[in-house]
């Protein structure tokens, strides 16, 4: 998962500082607004997970007991 992780930050990094500019106070809106939502995605998509860690694991029957104290 951190591969994955590691691979998608490098590819963004280098989608948005390998353009190279003349003048370096001149910004590129439009990656720089499809950079936020690629990140924005990513915090939800993580926050979720975090969020639903526990949740998706199968429960027994022995644990439904321990649920109900």
């Amino acid at each position: 998962m951190s591969q994955l992780t590691e691979l998608v930050l490098l590819t963004v990094f280098l989608a948005f500082f390998g353009q190279a500019e003349a003048n370096p106070f001149v910004y590129n809106y439009e990656a720089l607004r499809i950079g936020g939502l690629i990140f924005t995605a990513l915090l939800v998509a993580g926050g979720v997970g975090v969020l639903c860690w526990g949740q998706c694991k199968p429960r027994r029957k022995n644990d439904e007991d321990a649920s109900k104290i």
